[in-house]
């Protein structure tokens, strides 16, 4: 791989222990020789993508996330800024590893994992981004209460509650876990939903669509009754307005992410 174009994606370091891992990190690149820029998660483009084959993110499971948005085809590998600070669910190693992993990519010794993402059409509009944890559906502000209906497998439900996830196998293990306690297994080639604190009164009562695994083939689809409805990929995507009588649609995309994955 020694011919390969490299992009570093970086969280800019807090922390002494960031900065100093940071530094470790760009050392070991420069000493590889390899061809590489380095850019800013906060100022990201896709110009920024253009042919590069190997994508480093250095930071926490955000920063990984941030940098999917933009992957198409290329490799890329989580670097965790400061383990004592960073979830890094994502991250294959960290500054003190990471030149022995750099060197097992440079030698074609490693192995790629293909993580599934899904993607999401409002109306007759696919939407350009694809999620890697999951999409958020829900009011704009969180206090309020999301009001949608949801269609799935002949079943039509209208729901009031605090939000609907949509997650990957591997996005189970983040916000739909610590919300609902839904992790699935990681080599799943299905999607699911989960309600967000459904609640029920006179008029919203006897859910039944709470929680689905959806297949590979299926789709499951909302319909908004929120005046300020949102949709969001991965807490780290522009906001998708989703108001009352808007109808999306969510299935599993062809365009996996080919992560050098830690376990």
């Amino acid at each position: 791989m020694e011919s390969k174009k490299l992009l570093l994606v970086y969280t800019t370091p807090r922390t002494k222990e960031q900065h100093f891992s940071f530094e470790k990190v760009k050392s070991a690149v420069k000493k590889s020789k390899l061809s590489f820029q380095l850019a800013n998660r906060d100022k990201l483009t896709r110009d920024h993508f253009k042919d590069k084959e190997l994508i480093l993110a250095f930071g926490g499971d955000g920063t990984f996330l941030r940098a999917a948005q933009f992957i198409d085809e290329q490799v890329v590998m989580g670097i965790n800024s400061d383990p004592k600070d960073k979830e890094g669910f994502y991250m294959c190693c960290d500054a003190n590893n990471f030149e022995i992993k750099l060197k097992q990519i440079l030698n074609n010794n490693f192995k790629v994992r293909k993580l599934s993402r899904i993607g999401v059409s409002v109306g007759s509009r696919k939407i350009d981004c694809l999620a890697l944890n999951e999409f958020f559906i829900g009011q704009k502000k969180a206090y309020q209460a999301a009001k949608y209906t949801i269609q799935f497998k002949g079943i039509v439900e209208r729901q009031k509650s605090s939000g609907v996830l949509i997650t990957t196998p591997h996005g189970s293990f983040a916000w739909a876990n610590a919300c609902c306690g839904r992790k699935m297994d990681l080599n799943s080639d299905c999607f699911q939903f989960v309600v967000r604190e459904p609640y029920e009164g006179n008029v919203y009562k006897e859910y039944r669509l709470l929680h689905g695994i959806i297949k590979k083939n299926e789709k499951i689809r909302i319909i908004s009754e929120m005046l300020d409805g949102i949709i969001v990929a991965d807490s780290v995507e522009k906001e998708i307005p989703f108001r009352n009588g808007m109808a999306a649609e969510f299935s599993l995309s062809k365009k996996y992410l080919n992560a050098i994955w830690p376990k």
